[in-house]
């Protein structure tokens, strides 16, 4: 029979094998801090806005190139050269050349009485008197330099206005030779350039082959123009660096983990078979794990890959429970028999930790749901490989006598016949967890979890301050299922952001210079009826004009993005195919967001999005969750003993588990971290893992030395790999490993409450 199952459980190790070698070559490794999320993070708006949206925000790329402190485009535009040479960027654009600049004033001029600016529309609102006044301040100027043939062409000047409405809403640099310029504080001149990523900016490897390259000309530029300094800003640069951190802590953590567990094992049992079989259980758990993950989710995240060495250890306690009991009693028992001794147990820890990594499906973020589905599949996986497999692997194993049996009978006498140290211990880990507790700071800023590298926080502030706009990622979006309806909408918005800002609630606010249809019809009929007065007030006043052209010149979203006016401005403009649309509204200065997102909320298609207030309050909300979650596991799992054992044992044998619990989080205030969800996920395996040595203590098959032994090994092996998690770079994943791993030592100690005093044993 146990032969038969074997051979199934090796059928089923081929179709995994079969699985992982046909999804690995399509699935790709995400290190996007966007993929740990949830799906949908922008509140109403439509999924494919949306993710347009973030997807082309991503891409965006810019440099400030600076040759000293003389203007000097040379050095821009070598950058720019090598820029547009590789091939993973596109659209890199430096300065507007002369046939650019012709083409734009050609479109402005061929389309004037549609693009007409706000400015322009006011006065024409109050007649055509206004605009005359306009027009002859602008003749009679001596800096305006308006000739007869602009005059002729554009009586109206509607070209000059809207040049001079966009002047007004640029940023604080200026035009020199076709090049966007600014000056720093140092006098340093610095040119802008822009392009985008061909690929996501989260692809691991196009991502670090991209930066070392960017890193390699700015080596060369310093060869060419040892004055020059380059500033880069973009995703690209955050994500690269994240993917740095999590590749160190994999392989440097990773390497140490593994190590020790051999090292362990081998100084356990001082033989290479039990090695083996370690080795086997924990590398079929990872195939497992890595094949159903890619199988549910078509891709592995980051993330999941560096805390998934947390299983190493867990995955392996199957096999050490197993080995250690037959190296203790291997010449009593067949391998058969041994297995039936350990089985119920076995199943009980594998349940009680699958559960608790499942726990963590109920979180919104694709992460940590990957994360769940690989630890709880690998988990199976190990133990089914235990019960099917090894029976058959041990025969002939050598017994030994336990290791440092003194020491461990030492302390199994301690907690079944001294009341010192059965009622002492507990209620000194009790003492220094409230203490803790009532120390532990709740911060559910999503910018805690990870700190950001100086130079790169440095080089965004200095182009933000050069450039007047910065990535706070705070913004208006406007949608509509036509682009006409999202422009009627941004024109509705338009007079509350004047508003605001008029009330100082925000700074600035980009708009793009675009109306809809029925705006364009009605500044038309402006037009018309302005023309007749403002020939005659310009006759009057000894400046006869030909009468303007008052044909409708249409222009359609579609339009104005293929011309060269919407340079700088597509970004914020998306179009569907099916006809749906979205435009971006950035916001600097925001002084009241409740305030803004009150303005959204009384007009339809349009959202106020905060990216960080709302993940805070996103995380905020699921740390509550979470901790019902937490209490509910806790309620459960007591009422479980309390069934099993009776009301007093089973009460005394869920103290363990709160004790774990209440350690973990004073660990957490004594190394100056603060509560977060991410917290709160690793009190959810130091439940699930602690219990596996309360139950391997409670099983009424089992001998308590062995038992020890098994969890003192076990934790060690607990310890080299969730305990190398600390010294992760990474703040959420290292302040994750100290909650396990100060949580599953204290369920360590406290476990032999599980065992009844020696009176009730005999």
């Amino acid at each position: 029979m146990h032969r038969r199952l074997a051979w199934g459980w090796f059928a089923i190790v081929a179709l995994l094998v079969v699985l992982l070698a046909t999804l690995l070559p399509k699935a790709r490794l995400d290190s996007s801090v966007l993929s740990l999320l949830p799906a949908s993070s922008l509140g109403n708006i439509p999924l494919q806005i949306e993710n347009g949206f973030l997807q082309r925000l991503d891409r965006q790329m810019m440099w400030m190139v600076s040759p000293g402190n003389h203007p000097d485009p040379s050095a821009a535009q070598w950058w720019q050269t090598q820029l547009q040479q590789q091939p993973f960027l596109e659209g890199v654009q430096g300065p507007m050349d002369a046939k650019g600049q012709q083409e734009w004033g050609k479109f402005y001029f061929d389309h004037r009485n549609g693009l007409v600016d706000n400015q322009t529309r006011s006065r024409l609102q109050n007649g055509g008197e206004a605009q005359a006044q306009w027009v002859l301040s602008q003749l009679y100027s001596a800096f305006s330099g308006v000739s007869g043939k602009e005059l002729t062409n554009d009586p109206l000047m509607l070209v000059r206005g809207s040049q001079l409405a966009l002047q007004q809403t640029a940023s604080q640099m200026r035009l020199m030779n076709g090049w966007l310029v600014a000056r720093d504080k140092q006098g340093r001149y610095w040119y802008l350039l822009h392009g985008e990523l061909k690929g996501s900016s989260f692809d691991m490897q196009q991502g670090r082959e991209a930066v070392e390259q960017l890193q390699a000309l700015q080596q060369n530029l310093k060869q060419h123009f040892p004055q020059a300094e380059v500033m880069s800003r973009g995703t690209l640069f955050y994500s690269d660096y994240a993917s740095q951190q999590a590749k160190h802590d994999v392989s440097t953590l990773g390497l140490a983990t593994v190590i020790g567990v051999l090292l362990l094992v081998l100084a356990v049992f001082r033989s290479v078979r039990p090695l083996l079989l370690c080795a086997t259980s924990v590398a079929i758990g990872a195939l497992a794990g890595t094949a159903i993950t890619l199988l549910f989710f078509g891709e592995l995240h980051l993330m999941t890959l560096v805390m998934s060495m947390s299983i190493v250890g867990v995955s392996a306690d199957y096999t050490l429970y197993y080995l250690t009991e037959r190296m203790v009693h291997g010449s009593e028992n067949s391998p058969i028999s041994s297995l039936r001794k350990v089985l119920p147990a076995l199943l009980l820890a594998l349940a009680t930790t699958a559960i608790a990594y499942l726990i963590m499906i109920l979180a919104p973020f694709p992460g940590i749901r990957q994360l769940a589905v690989f630890a709880a599949s690998g988990l199976i996986a190990s133990c089914m490989t235990v019960v099917c497999w090894y029976p058959f692997a041990v025969r002939g194993l050598p017994v030994r006598p336990v290791p440092c049996r003194r020491v461990l009978t030492a302390w199994l006498d301690a907690w079944q016949n001294r009341k010192a140290v059965r009622v002492g211990v507990p209620l000194a880990l009790l003492v220094v967890s409230l203490a803790g507790i009532a120390s532990l700071k709740i911060n559910d800023d999503i910018a805690s979890f990870q700190a950001l590298p100086q130079d790169l926080v440095r080089e965004e502030q200095a182009i933000t301050a050069l450039t007047g706009q910065g990535m706070d990622q705070k913004w208006f979006v406007v949608y509509g299922d036509t682009a006409e309806q999202t422009l009627q909408r941004l024109e509705k918005l338009a007079p509350e952001l004047a508003e605001a800002k008029k009330h100082k609630v925000i700074d600035s606010y980009r708009l793009i210079p675009l109306a809809s249809l029925e705006q364009q019809q009605a500044d038309l009929h402006l037009l018309r009826e302005a023309a007749p007065i403002l020939q005659k007030r310009l006759a009057e006043s000894g400046v006869p004009v030909t009468a303007p052209n008052l044909q409708q010149m249409a222009v359609t979203p579609d339009l104005w993005q293929k011309s060269v006016i919407s340079s700088g401005w597509r970004l914020l403009w998306l179009s569907l195919p099916n006809g749906k649309s979205g435009a971006l509204v950035p916001v600097n200065g925001v002084q009241n967001s409740e305030l803004l997102a009150n303005i959204a909320a009384k007009l339809p298609g349009v959202n106020w999005v905060d990216r960080k207030v709302m993940f805070n309050e996103l995380f905020s909300h699921f740390r509550s969750l979470l901790t019902i979650l937490l209490a509910a596991a806790v309620v459960a799992i007591a009422s479980s003993y309390v069934l099993r054992l009776g009301v007093k044992r089973g009460l005394i044998s869920v103290v363990p588990s709160l004790l774990s619990l209440g350690c973990g989080l004073a660990a957490l205030a004594f190394s100056g971290h603060t509560l977060n969800l991410f917290s709160l996920l690793a009190l959810v395996l130091v439940l699930g893992i602690g219990i596996n040595y309360t139950l391997f203590f409670s099983n009424p098959r089992g001998t308590p030395l062995t038992s020890l032994l098994a969890i003192s090994v076990a934790l060690l092996t607990t310890l080299f790999t969730l305990g190398m998690l600390v010294f992760s770079q990474t703040q959420a994943i290292a302040s994750f490993g100290i909650v396990l791993s100060c949580g599953i030592f204290c369920a360590f100690l406290t476990a032999p409450l599980a065992l009844p005093t020696q009176g009730k044993r005999e």
